[in-house]
């Protein structure tokens, strides 16, 4: 028999201990609703605190190509990962007829808030208005969430489907709820969904599914026999199918990119993410967890699950970034919501001073000990300083915004453009031929020179030799790199750069940019890896895929809807 806490109270008050469920009322609904307005409002009036990341730039690009034509297209290649989200924020770009980062990042910042009012309606109806209001803050205000709510990427989505899909399962798994196939069905479309944006997914439904058999454990162990041997059944064959596959998924599982070489063998990478963001909230995890249980058993445990087993698996896991893991915050600060919620029943009162007085202070105490709630101070403080009018300004990119027009001029000239910053040379400046990175070839099968990127359909090199085959055989061409990627030993390697200081002439120009020409009076001999586009005075006639201009999302100013309902034919996995 389910105990009474296991059950969802009226959504206005503290849960209720007669064992029945309320039904879900407006004013709840609605104060879910402004709690996630409130959210998206912090989100826009903070949109431009952080500047642009180079993985935007996928987004970007290929949402210009879809808003334009229903396409992936980036150059001669095509980004296919998360394609659901690209096609998204090619219908924002369409919808509001700019295609810059600001309007990129607009799904994110949706997506944000729609977590969070789902984070406070969850919790407003299974441990009551403080905890709603308590657990909404902790998750909104957090600097991870502005983080990801200013990136145009799919981690806002991901960590949104995620979140439904565990809401659903619970909805479905409670002894009076209603709907149960209907909730089952979103928990799978859900995650089938999240599933499309990140690999990762996995975990996370491993987790779901070990919640299931604890939480589900007394209904398990008073199943008929032959239910019993139908599930064991299933199980042995998910375990069968799990086990075929075992090599190449743990291999992938194990699997680091160059650039992430460092922190593959880090068992205690998370950990030391959050000592150094949340000192507070780690330190005080095991008091919140014990609290929350008080509150509200299954979704303490479901809290529980989701965070240690999730982050554990990802501890192990060859790729680590904190934003790979963000879907877990949520259920980080719904822990705490449960345990603001326990704390103010027991020493709040009647009355609503003394418990918002109480719930205020420990969200003061949370959020003043933990960098990630006084990082999104800061960033509010900035907006506050700067106006207004800083809204309608475009997303910052550093030196490239200050650069961008002299890097033009110098690459017209060219017949080759050779980067070190594909993305932001693209983006800033316009196509290029030729892509020199240690990191990136190292993704392409098999990683060797003038194999050309998926992505972008550039050839990439990383030698010194390919470098100078290219140099020997155009007769006139620039090398434009960033600072950031000069003798990074992820970009242009040191001893590449040594060999544009020695070969080629260096222009004069920005000081964050390492430019170098060069100009042989004939062409000594062909070019066969870097085609057409080497050729002179053929730079981009051929090979290069017109982008639609800035501000419109095609050139002809024709609409893009069917493009953008077109997506069910076209967002299948990346």
């Amino acid at each position: 028999m389910a105990t009474t806490s296991e059950h969802l109270g009226p959504p206005v008050v503290l849960p209720s201990q007669d064992g029945r469920r309320a039904p879900m009322a407006l004013p709840g609904a609605a104060h879910a609703l402004v709690a996630g307005l409130l959210a998206c409002l912090v989100y826009v009036l903070t949109v431009q605190t952080r500047p642009a990341h180079i993985d935007e730039f996928y987004h970007l690009l290929a949402g210009r190509s879809w808003a334009a034509d229903g396409s992936f297209a980036i150059l001669d290649g095509r980004y296919e990962r998360a394609r659901l989200f690209t096609a998204i924020v090619g219908g924002s770009f369409d919808l509001f007829g700019r295609s810059d980062l600001w309007v990129a990042r607009i799904p994110s910042l949706l997506f944000s808030g729609i977590s969070v009012a789902l984070a406070f309606q969850w919790l407003r109806q299974s441990g009551g208005i403080w905890s709603a209001v308590a657990g909404a803050a902790l998750f909104g205000l957090a600097g991870y969430t502005l983080d990801i709510a200013h990136f145009a990427r799919f981690y806002a989505l991901h960590a949104l489907m995620i979140l439904t899909a565990a809401g659903s399962l619970f909805l479905a798994t409670r002894p009076a709820g209603r709907f149960r196939p209907g909730w089952l069905a979103a928990t799978a479309l859900c995650l089938a969904i999240a599933a499309h944006l990140q690999p990762v997914t996995a975990i996370a439904a491993l987790a779901l599914g070990c919640w299931l058999l604890f939480d589900q454990r007394a209904t398990i162990a008073t199943m008929r026999p032959l239910h019993l041997i139908v599930l064991g059944a299933i199980a042995l064959a998910c375990a069968t199918i799990a086990l075929s596959q075992a090599g190449p998924a743990l291999e992938s599982y194990r699997h680091a990119e160059r650039w992430a070489t460092g922190s593959q063998d880090d068992a205690f990478y998370y950990l030391r993410e959050f000592r150094a963001q949340m000192p507070a909230m780690l330190l005080l995890w095991p008091v919140a967890l014990a609290a929350a249980w008080r509150r509200n058993p299954s979704l303490a445990s479901l809290c529980a699950i989701m965070v240690m087993l999730c982050l554990a698996l990802h501890s192990f896991a060859g790729m680590k970034a904190w934003r790979y893991s963000y879907y877990v915050f949520p259920f980080i600060c719904m822990a705490y919501g449960l345990a603001i919620g326990a704390l103010v029943e027991r020493f709040g009162g009647r009355g609503t001073l003394r418990p918002a007085l109480l719930a205020g202070a420990a969200m003061l105490l949370l959020m003043g000990g933990d960098v990630a709630y006084r990082h999104s101070a800061r960033l509010m403080a900035s907006t506050l300083a700067q106006g207004p009018a800083a809204l309608a300004a475009p997303v910052p990119d550093g030196e490239w915004d200050r650069a961008a027009p002299e890097l033009r001029r110098i690459a017209q000239g060219s017949s080759l453009l050779v980067t070190g910053d594909d993305l932001r040379t693209l983006a800033h400046i316009g196509p290029f031929d030729l892509f020199i990175s240690h990191s990136r070839l190292g993704e392409l099968k098999p990683p060797t020179d003038f194999n050309s990127d998926f992505r972008t359909g550039r050839p990439l090199i990383d030698s010194r030799a390919a470098l100078s085959e290219v140099i020997d055989c155009t007769d006139n061409g620039v090398v434009i790199v960033s600072d950031y990627q000069w003798r990074n030993p992820m970009g242009v390697r040191p001893e590449i750069a040594r060999e544009i200081e020695r070969r080629l002439t260096p222009v004069p120009t920005h000081s964050s940019f390492h430019v170098y020409s060069w100009r042989h009076p004939t062409v000594r001999r062909a070019c066969p890896h870097v085609g057409k586009q080497a050729l002179p005075g053929t730079k981009g006639a051929s090979v290069v895929r017109p982008l639609p201009p800035r501000g419109r999302c095609v050139p002809s100013g024709q609409s893009c809807p069917p493009a953008f309902f077109g997506i069910a034919a076209t967002a299948g996995a990346a």
